[in-house]
């Protein structure tokens, strides 16, 4: 099997993306359970060929908070795994049946990372520190929304206001805080209730 065709066998069952360079994003699941989207890889050597793929997903709760936070599409995910974590190799010509191998691998991934013996200690950990680089931040702010934090989220927004980015990333806005804040307010209130306790 060719690259072209593991992308003609994905794309004439799920919606895909193409996102330059030949590489192609496609969407397994995006229902109200969450979103789990998958790049598949495929590297031959001589003695095997490697079927490989990056997966990303978020449980609906959390792309609805991210949406309202961020007010952006997807972007933010709760859990990735990339191209070395998600893989098996093959003697032999690649088929279908290792395709299909692979997208039960992906959705099997997805349904433990949806439990909250999973989701808990990732979000206790994203929300315990904050300057790490990349996606990390914007769970962090979440996880302080879930944890009802909206004075870490104020101490947050007045650093900003003071021209202080508090080692965020660039793409994380002062927005992002004041529309955090009052999300915040409701889960401490109890007007909104965590879907997981951490």
């Amino acid at each position: 099997m060719k690259k072209a065709e593991l992308v003609k066998y994905f794309k004439s069952r799920y919606p895909a993306v193409d996102e330059g360079g030949g590489v192609w994003f496609f969407t397994l699941k995006d229902d109200e359970i969450g979103y789990l989207g998958m790049c598949p890889k495929l590297r031959q050597t001589s003695t095997y060929n490697r079927v490989a793929a990056q997966v990303v997903m978020c449980p609906r709760w959390f792309e609805e908070l991210t949406g309202a936070i961020f007010q952006s599409g997807r972007g933010s995910y709760l859990f990735t795994k990339g191209d070395g974590n998600l893989l098996f190799d093959v003697v032999g010509e690649v088929t279908d049946v290792h395709l299909a191998q692979l997208t039960d691998m992906a959705f099997d991934w997805f349904n433990q990372c949806c439990t909250e013996e999973v989701i808990r200690p990732e979000l206790l950990r994203k929300y315990e520190i904050y300057n790490r680089p990349g996606g990390w931040q914007f769970t962090h702010i979440i996880a302080c929304v879930l944890k009802g934090d909206a004075e870490k989220l104020r101490g947050y927004l007045d650093a900003f206001k003071r021209g202080d980015r508090m080692e965020f990333i660039p793409i994380i806005q002062q927005e992002y805080f004041e529309r955090a804040i009052p999300l915040a307010e409701k889960y401490r209130s109890g007007e909104l209730v965590s879907p997981v306790q951490f």
